[in-house]
């Protein structure tokens, strides 16, 4: 079955969401350490859309996801949604159009300045140490 919404999709978008969503679904349980107060650090939607977005030379966006879940996610070569790790969501990642009729993009993701908002995540060395590791990983795995 081909779902309507291939209609909006490029073959170039499609290609690099496939080659995305195997190279996430290849990662391994990591571990990513402790952070400054000895927890575990736990794998984001922010470090592993920054890490997806360097492995593919892809930008990456901040923002809210319905209406006000802080969350991260990617945009395709020509602007469709790739949502590397969903809230709320078994499975991933995703692929949502965000061009013809999509009035849902609109409500499910909103771009924001989430590091001026959230300064202790973004600049914590621990979260960009984190980024290197996913992304190291992803290399492995493409």
């Amino acid at each position: 079955m081909t779902p309507y919404s291939m209609k909006y999709i490029q073959e170039e978008d499609l290609a690099i969401f496939k080659r995305i969503r195997n190279a996430v679904l290849k990662l391994p349980d990591i571990n990513l350490g402790l952070n400054k107060e000895g927890d575990k650090i736990l794998l984001s939607c922010h470090i592993l859309a920054r890490a997806v977005a360097r492995v593919f030379s892809l930008k990456y966006v901040d923002g809210f996801f319905i209406p006000n879940f802080c969350h991260s996610w990617i945009l395709s070569p020509s602007g469709h949604v790739i949502d590397v790790y969903p809230v709320g969501i078994l499975g991933g990642p995703i692929l949502m159009v965000a061009s013809g009729n999509a009035p849902l993009i609109e409500f499910h993701y909103k771009e924001a300045d989430l590091k001026n908002k959230f300064p202790d995540l973004f600049f914590d060395p621990c979260f960009n140490d984190s980024v290197g590791i996913i992304e190291a990983c992803l290399r492995r795995v493409v």
